[in-house]
C-alpha cells in the first residue's frame, strides 16, 4: 500500500521539484582533458588549501592510479593524507574512519578519487567536518549541513575514475548502513564539489563490464531527469546530449579502453547527466537500485540496467512523448512510427545495450521474502521524486517478480 494518499504525495513531489530547480547549483571549477589531474595541486594552492585528505579505495591504490596525483602534490610541496578504505558501497564506518583521519591530520580539504563511492564518502566527510556533533547516519536526509549556515566548509574536490556515477556534479551522497542492509542519501547543496577533474586518462584501465555498467548509470540519470516532473529546458538539453554521447561512444570504449577521445566523451556525458540529476532529480529506477544493491551487495549499474526497462514500461503512456524524442535523438525511430512505437524502440535500445555489453536482464539474487522490505524502501525514498506515475505495492512486486526471471 502506498504510504501517502496520491494527492498529498503529488503535492510533496511538486514542491520538492520546484525547490530543487529554483535553487542554483554551485559553480564548480572544472579541469578537463588528458593529464588534467596534474594541474590540481597548483589550483588548490591558489585556493589557500594547506593539506588535503585524498579519499580512495584499495583497488585503485594497488593499481597505482592515484600515483600521478600524489606525485603532483609532492612536486608542488603540498602535504596530503590518504584514506584508502572506501568499500564499493561506502559505509557509515568508512565515513567515520576517513573523518577521524581528516581531524587527526589537520586537513582542510577532501579529494574524492575514484568512482561514486570515494566521491560520496568525501562529500559526507566534509559534512562531518562542518557538523561534527552529527554522525554520518544523522546527516541523512535533507539540508542538515547548510542549516544553520556554517562559517566554514572544507573544499571538496571530485576526481572521477569512471564515466557514470555523476557524483562529481551532484549535491547528494549515498551511504550504506551495513547493519540494516540499506542505503540512505545525504542531500545538501553544501556538499556540491568545488572543483571537478575530468581526466580521461584515469578511466583507461576500467574493464569493459564496468565501463558498461557505469555508462548505464549515467544513462539512467539523463533519462529519469528527462521524463520526470522537474525537467526544464536547461536539463533537457543536457539529457539529450548525454544520451546521444553515451549511445554514440559506448561501443568504442567497450572494445578499446585506450581510446582517449571516446573516453573523454563518455566522461563529459556522465558529467552532463550528473547536471541533470542535480537539477531534475530521479525517479523509481534509483530507489529500486539503491535497496537491491545494498541488500544483496550488487554493483549499482548492473541493477540499474535490469530495472530501468521495466520501470519505463510501467510509466507507459505517461512518458511516451518524452521517450519518443529520445528515440529520435539516438536514431532508434523510423519514419511513420507512432509515439508509443518510438517509446518502445527506445526501451528496446536500452535492452539491446544490456545484451551487447553483458548486463543481465534479471537479478537471480532477489528473494521473494524480501519484496515487502524492498517495497517499503522504494516508497520511502521516492516521496520527494517527481515521478511520472506513482506505484503501489502490487506494481513494485510485479517488477520484482519480473527481475527474478
Amino acid at each position: 500500500m502506498v504510504p501517502f494518499r496520491k494527492p498529498l504525495l503529488k503535492t510533496l513531489k511538486a514542491a520538492t521539484a520546484c525547490f530543487m530547480v529554483l535553487v542554483p547549483s554551485r559553480k564548480s571549477v572544472v579541469l578537463e582533458g588528458p593529464g588534467s589531474i596534474r594541474k590540481l595541486p597548483d589550483l588548490m594552492k591558489k585556493q589557500n588549501i594547506k593539506k588535503p585528505l585524498v579519499i580512495t579505495d584499495r583497488v585503485l591504490m594497488e593499481k597505482h592510479l592515484p600515483a600521478g596525483l600524489l606525485e603532483a602534490f609532492n612536486a608542488a610541496g603540498m602535504p596530503c593524507a590518504v584514506y584508502d578504505g572506501v568499500q564499493p558501497n561506502p559505509s557509515i564506518e568508512n565515513v567515520e574512519e576517513a573523518y577521524g583521519l581528516y581531524v587527526k591530520n589537520g586537513c582542510d580539504a577532501v579529494v574524492g578519487f575514484g568512482g561514486g563511492s570515494p566521491m560520496d564518502c568525501a562529500k559526507v566527510v566534509a559534512g562531518r567536518a562542518v557538523r561534527p556533533h552529527l554522525t554520518a547516519e544523522q546527516l541523512g536526509g535533507y539540508f542538515k549541513i547548510m542549516l544553520p549556515v556554517p562559517k566554514k566548509l572544507p573544499r571538496i574536490v571530485a576526481v572521477p575514475t569512471t564515466a557514470g556515477t555523476g557524483a562529481e556534479t551532484t549535491s547528494a551522497a549515498v551511504i550504506t548502513d551495513n547493519g540494516r542492509n540499506t542505503k540512505y542519501t545525504v542531500n545538501d547543496f553544501l556538499i556540491h564539489p568545488h572543483v571537478i577533474v575530468l581526466d580521461p586518462e584515469l578511466t583507461c584501465g576500467l574493464p569493459p563490464f564496468f565501463t558498461a555498467i557505469t555508462a548505464m548509470d549515467a544513462l539512467s540519470h539523463a533519462v529519469e531527469g528527462y521524463i520526470g516532473g522537474a525537467h526544464c529546458k536547461f536539463s533537457d538539453a543536457y539529457s539529450e546530449k548525454a544520451v546521444r554521447m553515451i549511445f554514440g561512444h559506448i561501443d568504442r570504449v567497450y572494445k578499446n579502453g585506450g581510446d582517449l577521445e571516446a573516453r573523454g566523451q563518455m566522461m563529459l556525458a556522465s558529467y552532463y547527466a550528473g547536471i541533470v540529476l542535480n537539477r531534475a532529480l530521479t525517479g523509481y529506477v534509483h530507489p529500486f537500485a539503491h535497496k537491491i544493491g545494498g541488500m544483496y551487495h550488487l554493483p549499482h549499474g548492473r541493477v540499474i540496467g535490469a530495472v530501468m526497462p521495466l520501470v519505463l514500461e510501467f510509466y507507459n503512456e505517461t512518458v511516451s512523448r518524452r521517450l519518443a524524442r529520445l528515440a529520435d535523438v539516438i536514431g532508434a525511430s523510423r519514419p511513420g512510427m507512432s509515439l508509443p512505437q518510438k517509446a518502445a524502440a527506445f526501451i528496446a535500445s536500452i535492452r539491446g545495450f544490456n545484451r551487447t555489453y553483458g548486463i543481465g536482464a534479471t537479478i537471480p539474487e532477489l528473494r521473494e521474502a524480501d519484496f515487502p522490505e524492498i517495497a517499503k524502501s522504494v516508497h520511502g525514498e521516492c516521496i520527494p521524486y517527481p515521478v511520472p506515475r506513482i506505484m503501489n505495492d502490487g506494481d513494485i512486486f510485479r517488477i520484482l517478480k519480473a527481475l527474478t526471471g
